[in-house]
């Protein structure tokens, strides 16, 4: 992790940072009040449009990359995958993005469901993806390796990154939640976990097993981020706050090489 005038990134260490740049943002560093203080980097529940541009100006200028090509779109808990270069629908809508252009910075958002970082340093293509438990059961984390894949990736290159999402120790869930994951992942060790009231998911263990079965090795997988909803001086949470709260974005970029106009 690395800090700087207050704005803090969890990083992997699976990610090459010669080839890519990347990371996952804490909340410190922005400008938002309230229960959005202070780098909500999103539009969606309520917060004024000149603090979230703002915020996300800040990030570019830590983080080292340019906003003008920061590219990002509308989630809505499927599968589809933008690349970049493609014309964008109005509205936008995609959870998952790729990319092999030098300088394009792709993003994925994130209050409590999982924000994915994919980089593959041989094909040098990258991509981003958020993944709720739909999401996840529909398998947008395998979608956006074959995207991927289009632009010359190989499974067994990439290299992914699970972002600060809702553990296993939060997540509880109602039985149509359990009977989705069953269905879809048969009776997966670790993934549905008893609590307290109701059973919980793994969201972290369901996407393992995703990834492995689209190709990915499984010492390619970085998946042991912190909790958001149990760190509220880190992390922004939709179950801790509701629509009240901030949103985070997990973001991943190709840096340019010399001569590199792809």
């Amino acid at each position: 992790m690395q800090s700087v005038d207050s704005i803090r990134l969890v990083r992997s260490h699976l990610i090459d940072p010669v080839i890519f740049l990347h990371g996952f943002p804490e909340r410190t560093g922005g400008i938002s009040k309230g229960a959005r203080r202070s780098l909500n980097l999103g539009y969606r529940w309520g917060d004024e449009r000149a603090s979230v541009e703002q915020n996300r100006r800040l990030l570019a200028a830590f983080a080292g990359f340019d906003y003008e090509k920061l590219a990002v779109t509308n989630h809505v808990h499927g599968t589809a995958v933008w690349r970049v270069g493609e014309d964008l629908p109005d509205p936008p809508e995609f959870d998952g993005l790729v990319s092999d252009r030098p300088g394009a910075v792709v993003g994925a958002f994130a209050a409590d469901c999982i924000p994915l970082l994919f980089a593959d340093p041989s094909a040098r293509v990258c991509g981003a993806a958020h993944a709720g438990w739909r999401g996840t059961v529909a398998g947008v984390a395998a979608r956006v390796i074959a995207r991927m894949g289009e632009l010359g990736s190989q499974p067994s290159a990439v290299r992914v990154a699970l972002g600060p999402s809702i553990g296993p120790c939060c997540f509880e869930v109602g039985p149509e939640v359990v009977t989705a994951f069953r269905d879809r992942f048969g009776d997966l060790t670790g993934l549905v976990v008893s609590g307290p009231r109701k059973d919980h998911i793994d969201l972290r263990v369901a996407s393992r097993t995703i990834l492995e079965d689209a190709g990915v090795l499984p010492e390619h997988i970085d998946d042991t981020p912190p909790c958001t909803k149990c760190r509220p001086d880190r992390f922004f949470s939709y179950r801790r706050d509701g629509r009240d709260g901030g949103v985070h974005m997990g973001f991943i970029g190709l840096r340019p090489l010399d001569g590199d106009h792809r």
